[in-house]
């Protein structure tokens, strides 16, 4: 009972503040510089509709020019607009979320630039929200820097969702520290259809937005829900830990990598990858892993065989080389090197070489001999337009001798 109270407390205080949230990060000059103050600076959204950008700006003298440019977390700039000032100071621009890339759960930072009446250019500090889901009225339990927030399910299903990610943090804890300084949000959604946002493919059920401390996962009601925990919210907290490690560089390393890390620390992963990989090994479908370095593919077959691949190769490296020669690998990508160059360095070997070695070791395939046999009709032919120009020109000197 005292959980359900404090459930209860908690969803009621996240539903009335989440509507309108900002910080204000000095990245900049200060509010206050050459006597320009700020005021009620916030941003007020319906997640998936607009957003309204609010201040009051106060200035010793009149502007010549106002205007506010929005920044996505990486600080591309999304819009950049004039912007109106009142008599009073009072300031508001709308920004619809749906015309940029704006991204789920991101931060998403603005700054206001002034022209004086004398003339003098003015910029502000940045100031930033994060773009969260405030379509739902979020269940919230907080223990031990895990937030976990969801929307339907009981105090059994919170209890639930604790151990499993608790159970995929000592996981993860193999590979890289687990790193709770700042509190992770982990949101569940109870159905796919609820996590269909732009820029993510449509058979998507778990995302990470490391940069964030966000992890994402679709956990439908039902008799497998045990299970989904167990698969999808170690999967996003490995992204997660994976970036609080590397830093910024994680977005270097490759996707195989990265998924392959996250496949492995799934709890009693689905027998469904080993059934993939079989089944692409056979019909000759399984995908170069210089292909999957920058991404996977956006079919859901074609991306399932991609993680089942990289699940089994990083397992692969882990098991033939260790874990410390792993981390150095993405440790390696994380400083910049490529591809190819960061398996050289940690491993001594080509991405090709390694491949090779994991498909015999994985799935018994001898790839010299497998490319000996999808060349050899070509060989044939080759051998046969070689021949006969041969033959003839053998037949005619002897002719030629007789003669």
């Amino acid at each position: 009972m005292k959980l359900a109270r404090a459930l209860i407390f908690v969803t009621l205080a996240y539903a009335l503040g989440w509507a309108r949230q900002v910080h204000s990060s000095a990245l900049n000059a200060p509010a206050g510089q050459g006597g320009v103050t700020f005021e009620r600076v916030e941003a007020v959204y319906r997640f998936g509709g607009q957003v309204d950008f609010l201040a009051v700006i106060l200035s010793p003298s009149p502007l010549q020019s106002a205007s506010i440019t929005v920044f996505d977390h990486r600080l591309n700039v999304l819009r950049s607009e004039p912007l109106t000032v009142n008599p009073d100071g009072a300031s508001q621009f709308i920004l619809d979320a749906r015309q940029t890339n704006m991204r789920a759960f991101t931060l998403v930072y603005w700054r206001y630039d002034l022209v004086l009446g004398d003339g003098a250019a003015f910029q502000s500090e940045f100031f930033s929200f994060r773009y969260d889901d405030n379509r739902f009225d979020w269940q919230e339990l907080e223990e031990g820097g895990l937030r976990l927030r969801w929307t339907q399910g009981d105090e059994a299903f919170a209890q639930n969702m604790l151990g499993a990610a608790r159970a995929g943090l000592d996981a993860i804890g193999q590979y890289f520290p687990v790193d709770l300084a700042q509190p992770v949000d982990l949101f569940i959604y109870a159905s796919q259809a609820d996590m269909q946002f732009p820029g993510y493919d449509s058979w998507v059920v778990g995302v990470a937005e490391p940069s964030s401390n966000v992890a994402l996962a679709v956990i439908e009601p039902g008799d497998q829900q045990t299970e989904l925990m167990g698969w999808r919210i170690p999967h996003e907290l490995m992204h997660v830990m994976m970036y609080r490690y590397l830093g910024e560089g994680y977005d270097h390393t490759p996707a195989w990598l990265r998924e392959g890390f996250a496949t492995l620390v799934e709890a009693n992963p689905t027998p469904e990858y080993d059934n993939a990989l079989s089944s692409a090994a056979a019909r000759d479908a399984l995908i170069p892993f210089v292909d999957l370095c920058a991404s996977f593919p956006v079919q859901a077959d074609s991306a399932f065989v991609a993680y089942a691949q990289a699940r089994s190769f990083v397992a692969f490296l882990r098991d033939t080389f260790g874990v410390t020669k792993l981390v150095d690998l993405a440790t390696a990508y994380a400083d910049g090197m490529a591809c190819d160059s960061g398996v050289e360095l940690v491993y001594g070997l080509t991405l090709t070489q390694l491949e090779a070695d994991w498909r015999q070791s994985a799935l018994g395939q001898d790839v010299a001999n497998t490319a000996l046999q999808a060349t050899f009709p070509y060989l044939v032919l080759l051998c046969v337009m070689l021949v006969i120009p041969l033959a003839l020109g053998l037949n005619a000197m002897r002719q030629k001798t007789r003669k």
